[in-house]
């Protein structure tokens, strides 16, 4: 996902989770947001380890075939 792309996906959520917590999860509107964030997530494959414990999540490891990082340019 690109920077463009992941700023407009900010937005939607900020409007998203406006339209759940006031009640329009079957909105239209809801609808078309649901579409939109599902369709940006589709190249998003992976695994990621959480540790849950306590009302705390503590992220364990991630991976992924398509991931951005690169350990040679760290």
């Amino acid at each position: 996902m690109d920077r463009e792309v992941r700023k407009i996906k900010q937005g939607l959520a900020l409007k998203f989770s406006e339209l759940v917590y006031n009640g329009f999860w079957h909105s239209p509107e809801c609808e078309f947001l649901r579409q939109c964030i599902g369709r940006s997530q589709e190249a998003v494959v992976g695994t990621v380890r959480l540790s849950v414990f306590k009302g705390q999540v503590y992220i364990l490891g991630r991976e992924s075939p398509r991931s951005l990082y690169n350990e040679e340019l760290v």
